[in-house]
């Protein structure tokens, strides 16, 4: 059975992956493209909640240190 908090992070971390790949392409900017890809894909590989979420915020607080 799923667990319904790594449902949420599917949803949240997908979403935002979404946003960050929108942006990178609007501004032609190599760095968001990646880090929502990654953010889009990585949940398919982690199978714990825990780390689902570390990862997650992780990626997601990432895009404030990938800037050029």
């Amino acid at each position: 059975m799923f667990d319904p908090y790594a449902i949420l992070a599917w949803v949240i971390f997908g979403s935002l992956g979404v946003i960050y790949v929108a942006y990178g392409k609007w501004k032609d900017l190599w760095q968001p493209k990646v880090l929502g890809f990654a953010l889009m894909f990585f949940p398919y590989f982690i199978p714990s909640g825990f780390w689902l979420w570390t990862v997650g915020v992780i990626l997601s607080l990432a895009i404030f240190v990938a800037k050029d």
